[in-house]
Formats: structure tokens, sequence, C-alpha cells
């Protein structure tokens, strides 16, 4: 409360200036509530059956202030015109994400905002959809699709995505139900390759990363044709993620709760947190087919196969030559390797990275917990595949690491001389 004090003060003698400036910030932020606020009164809890407005605040990860939409249960925010304001917690990682914040939980969204009202809304829709999945049991804890990062996997979701892209788009009925039918069977193909726990979790991402981004899009598109068009571009917004371990679910959720309206108009009243959308198409559309054989040359052929595997392949080896030295670092070279105890994270889920059994790769992380921050613009961090250590390359200067009082880094033992640790004192 001392900070915010003195936030409060400092912003009482600021230059008329920059005062005019705060003013617009805050207007500007109060102008955003509105508008999320009437999208959503639109929807009128018709999709889900529930309101979905919740607690919002928008943090700007460079000043750490908070423009809230209304006042907090603990009183660490205060008034400010129509918004309420107040500091952001070293401790917490800004994030579009759900957060809890004096005694309560929000809907949390990184300032600035996207311009535009509807790709604004767009996201902000996705987080409250984020913030209402409890409530609505569809949220599941899926393991990561490690699976993902592999060639085969990549060109075969692309293939999928190919034909899911005729099926959205074609106007006659019957070769788009031609073209879904493909995709499912592509689908399949890909999945046949991979343990029974690749499916399980592609199934559960659907649930938890896709309907957020079908919810938003259904909500803020302005009719069937446009939120058409949407899922069109998100294809193209999609094709170049660096990763799909957790990215592939934004564009196939989309895609396949568009389809699932298009064919089944009851299919979010049964929808439960361990539902496969695929498959409820699949026993909607296709009762009794078998999608067991491999697609066809034909097949192939008719959604790019040989195409996406030609630059998949190039795509590969750039990601071999990167991971290579990846691996080298966390390997061969000296690291910092922290115990995480209890701790929080933000990261950019569209290049996250599997390394098979040392763990996941994050290219740019934000890790809080009782060591103190650790924050990674570069070189990498990898968490370990139990989810207790964090590993970052000691000499590297990507990486600032911010320790609580009674914590120090020690110098490497005999037994592992390549690494340093960080330890109570």
């Amino acid at each position: 409360m001392k900070l915010l004090s003195r936030i409060i003060l400092w912003t009482a003698i600021l230059s008329p200036a920059a005062c005019k400036t705060a003013d617009r910030t805050f207007s500007l932020a109060h102008s955003y509530f509105n508008s999320l606020a009437t999208v959503l009164q639109q929807d009128a809890g018709n999709l889900w059956g529930v309101d979905l407005y919740a607690p919002t605040f928008f943090t700007d990860p460079e000043t750490k202030i908070i423009y809230a939409d209304r006042a907090d249960n603990e009183g660490m925010l205060e008034p400010s015109g129509q918004i309420w304001t107040g500091q952001f917690p070293e401790q917490m990682n800004p994030a579009n994400s759900t957060a809890q914040l004096g005694g309560m939980r929000w809907v949390m969204a990184l300032w600035p905002l996207p311009e535009e009202a509807f790709d604004r809304n767009i996201l902000l829709v996705h987080e409250t959809f984020h913030y209402r999945q409890p409530e609505l049991q569809l949220d599941p804890n899926p393991g990561i699709c490690s699976h993902m990062e592999t060639l085969p996997a990549r060109i075969w979701l692309k293939t999928e995505w190919n034909a899911l892209d005729a099926a959205v788009s074609l106007e006659d009925s019957a070769a788009a139900r031609d073209a879904l039918l493909d995709a499912l069977r592509i689908r399949e193909a890909r999945l046949r390759a991979f343990p029974r726990e690749a499916r399980i979790n592609e199934d559960a991402f659907l649930i938890l990363e896709g309907l957020p981004e079908y919810t938003a899009y259904k909500i803020c598109c302005d009719g069937t044709a446009h939120m058409k068009e949407q899922v069109i571009k998100s294809r193209i917004r999609h094709w170049d993620n660096e990763s799909f371990v957790y990215a592939f679910a934004y564009h196939s959720g989309l895609t396949y709760g568009y389809l699932l309206d298009r064919y089944h108009v009851s299919w979010r009243d049964s929808l439960k947190k361990d539902a496969s959308l695929p498959d409820m198409l699949y026993r909607t559309c296709y009762p009794g087919k078998d999608l067991s054989s491999d697609p066809d040359s034909v097949t192939k052929q008719k959604y790019g196969y040989d195409t996406v595997a030609a630059a998949e392949t190039e795509k590969e080896r750039e990601k071999a030559r990167i991971m290579e030295a990846y691996l080298k670092t966390f390997t061969a070279d000296t690291i910092l390797a922290i115990r995480l105890g209890r701790f929080n994270m933000g990261f950019s889920p569209v290049n996250v990275q599997s390394m098979g059994d040392l763990g996941t790769l994050y290219p740019n992380i934000r890790i809080t917990g009782d060591f103190g921050i650790l924050e990674v613009t570069g070189g990498g961090c990898l968490i370990s595949a139990d989810w207790t250590k964090a590993f970052v390359p000691y000499h590297g200067d990507g990486w600032t690491l911010d320790l609580e009082e009674g914590y120090l880094i020690v110098p490497p033992v005999r037994e592992a001389p390549l690494v340093y640790r960080i330890a109570e004192m």
C-alpha cells in the first residue's frame, strides 16, 4: 500500500501534459471495458448459458500500472475517474490470461491492446471464456502435445487444415461434407502414428484453448458469413507458427466448432471436458463410416500433402539445427539450475518446443517463485519434464534473475561441474 500511495502522489504532481496523457489512457481503458461489455451483452448468455462478462483488468508490462473495471476485495486498487488503478505486483507474471489479484479472480490482458475493436474483443472474449471454463466444467488439464514437434505430425496437421479449409469454403453441401470426411481421415492417419496419449491430449487442448477461440469468434463476428471468413483467415494466420505443441488448438478448435454449428446445432448442450470435437462431428455426420484406412494419393494431392511435406522438411532441417544448439546448451555447457517449488509463469504458446525426456523449451518466459523472478528473453529456458527445475545457460545474456533475500547462486560441485545452483542461505 505504501508503494501504491507513492504512485498516486507521483501521478498527482505530474506535468499537465503527462496528466492529459494519463487521462486519455484511463478514458481509453474505460471505453475498452464498455466495448467488451456491449459485445457480451449481445450474447446475453445464449451461447453457454451463463453471462460471460467477468472482472477485468489491463496491465502494462513496462510501467506495471493496472487499469481495472472495478475495485478489488482488498483495497489495493484506487478509483481514478471511471476505472480503478494500481501497481501490478512484481511477483505476478503479466500475460493474456486469468489472475488472482486483491483477493479475487480476474481476466487479465496486456496493455496496450489492439486498436481495432474486433481484434481487441476477440482477445478479451477468449480470455473471458477461460475465466468461465471452471464453472462450465470445460477446463481439462492436458499433457503437452509433444508429438506435434515431429515432422509427420506437422505435415498431416497442415494437410488436415487444408481439408478443413475446403469443408468451410465449399458452397456445395455434398462436396463440403466430402472434404470434412477427408479431414477426419487425415486426422486419424496422424494420430495412429502416436501413442494413445497424443489423441487424449489433442482432444483436451481443443477444449482448453480451441473453445475460447471458437467462443470469441462466435460472439464477435457479425453473422455466419463473417465467421466463415474469419475461420479461413485463421488458417493463414497460424500456418507459419514456430511450434504447434500448444498453438494447433487455436485454429483447429475454432474450425471444428464452426463446423459443429453447421452440422449439429445442439452440440454445446452436451459438451464435457473429456469430449472430442472431431469425434462429435464424425458421429453426427458419418455414423458407420470407416476412418481406419490411410488417405490415398488422390486425397493427399487434393489437399497439398506433397507441397506441405516439402516445405515442412526444409523447416525441419532448420529446426534440427536450432534444437541441436539448444541440446548442446543444456547438456554440454554451463547452466544455472533453479529448483522451482511453488511458482507461476507467463509465456507465449506459439513457440513452445518439446525436448523429449529433457523437458520443455520456452524461448521466452517469466517465472516467479520462492527463489525470486527469472525473466528469459533469449537463449531459452528448459523446464524439466517433472516440472521441478528450470535451467538457463549460465553464461548467456538473454536472461535476468532477481533473487529473493535469503537465496544465492552457488558454484558447481565435483559431481556436477557444469551446474550452478540457487540455494537458500
